[in-house]
């Protein structure tokens, strides 16, 4: 359990200068997040193609998005309970997305391959609530913390995905190999050195716990669900729930098979990468200063136009024919998600309420004593519990994940009754533009009242 305090940063008074530069945790953490970012980004690319390539489905590919969405859901909700610390998540995230690596590279059948989604979802579920954590050690600049270490994970992935398109199509021209064998030599590729440059990587970031001081109350391993429901139903952690869940619906309900379709218009893998590249470098690029607006002008704004235009944008995805177009599309697409991302986490964490819970109850032992029989003895004993930031966020995050989750299964049944790929991207912006219109109501909910 974790309270958003300015414990780690000492001197939040410089706000001038950014805090990539002034902060050595936050820049070691960046270098591993973009190492893990590039990796996750190259996999995720090239996995449509190889279950094609296996024999799989477009279904299958959508399900590929659910199971992914499933082990998130797991590395929030159990590995971020085992796993506390900086370097120890890192490296439990980097070895879940090794294994990814090398089922890709070493998978014969398209389920085999899809079922290896819940390792890389794990690992990104157990990743993200590490930003979170971090990002409430910076309580002056929450939003460009939060901003700065996802930038580094969707820079890492633009590059990722630019690279293996053209990566693949290159070494199946030179190499003479078919995609299903370039796609599973790329695998290899990215497994043999990952791990070793993570972990010359991973010695220069503590790995204390993530928390704030060792003042206040305890943590205690029993756990009281009505306690957590009470600090979660208030108007706005239950607004923020919904368009967290309608955001991932959304997206897991088209971007499963979104380079599929877009290769069935007529553009090639490599064009798809570069068009990939594009969009999230200008998301990532984005969110390094969309953070510090968040910071000066709040949430609520920036939240709500992110959500409208990238719901907008994602309507004209059917029809792209060019790499021109795909390129302006997702420039576009990143330019208002790059605002969208610290928008949504700064507002999960500025909802999170911190509230108490002071209990007894007694505790039974057995005494003994020289000449006497055993006997049963009791004590009252008083517990504290604090209900904090990362209990909130990872039920938020996990609700996003679920939606992510169901979005994909609709999807995947959508297709499999023959409705069309590009019918899906319609669905999906109108969904986006939904979940825009009700964080509108963000103005109108300013205090956390009980539903």
């Amino acid at each position: 359990m974790i309270r958003c305090k300015s414990v780690a940063e000492k001197n939040s008074s410089g706000n001038s200068v950014w805090l990539l530069k002034r902060n050595p945790l936050v820049r070691r953490l960046f270098l591993g997040i973009f190492t893990i970012g590039f990796a996750a980004g190259a996999l995720r690319f090239l996995f449509p193609w190889q279950v094609l390539n296996l024999g799989g489905t477009e279904s299958l590919i959508s399900l590929g998005g659910t199971l992914s969405a499933i082990g998130q859901v797991i590395g929030l909700l159990l590995l971020s309970r085992l796993f506390r610390g900086k370097r120890s998540s890192m490296l439990v995230s980097g070895l879940l997305l090794a294994a990814f690596a090398l089922t890709t590279a070493l998978a014969q059948d398209s389920f085999i391959l899809t079922s290896a989604r819940l390792f890389e979802g794990a690992g990104a579920g157990l990743l993200a609530l590490l930003i979170i954590r971090v990002s409430c050690e910076f309580e002056s600049s929450r939003g460009e913390t939060v901003g700065t270490l996802l930038s580094a994970l969707f820079l890492g992935s633009a590059i990722g995905q630019g690279a293996a398109g053209i990566a693949v199509e290159n070494m199946s021209l030179v190499l003479s190999l078919s995609q299903l064998a370039a796609i599973q030599l790329l695998g290899f590729i990215l497994f043999v050195p990952f791990l070793p440059v993570l972990g010359l990587m991973l010695p220069r970031i503590e790995d204390q716990p993530v928390s704030t001081t060792n003042e206040g109350p305890k943590e205690h391993k029993h756990f009281h669900f009505s306690h957590l429901i009470r600090v979660l139903l208030t108007k706005r952690v239950v607004l923020l729930a919904t368009i967290y869940f309608l955001y991932d619906f959304s997206h897991g309900f088209y971007t499963p098979i979104l380079s599929i379709l877009i290769n069935n218009n007529g553009v090639p893998i490599n064009q798809i990468g570069l068009g990939y590249l594009t969009g999230d470098l200008v998301w990532g690029g984005i969110q390094l200063y969309a953070g510090r607006v968040v910071d000066r002008i709040g949430h609520l704004w920036p939240l709500v136009l992110s959500l409208l235009a990238k719901g907008t944008i994602v309507f004209f995805y059917a029809g792209v024919f060019s790499f021109t177009s795909l390129v302006l599309l997702l420039a576009l697409a990143g330019a208002s998600e790059g605002f969208l991302e610290p928008a949504r986490n700064d507002a999960a964490m500025a909802y999170s309420p911190t509230s108490n819970l002071t209990h007894d109850h007694s505790h039974y032992y057995l005494v003994h004593a020289p000449g006497m029989s055993f006997s049963l003895a009791k004590h009252d004993h008083e517990h504290m519990h604090v209900t904090g930031t990362d209990e909130v966020v990872s039920v938020l995050q996990t609700v996003g994940l679920l939606g992510f989750a169901l979005g994909a299964g609709g999807g995947a049944w959508m297709l499999l009754e023959h409705f069309s790929m590009s019918f899906l991207t319609i669905v999906g912006g109108a969904i986006l533009i939904l979940a825009g219109v009700l964080s509108a109501g963000f103005r109108f909910v300013r205090t956390a009242e009980p539903l």
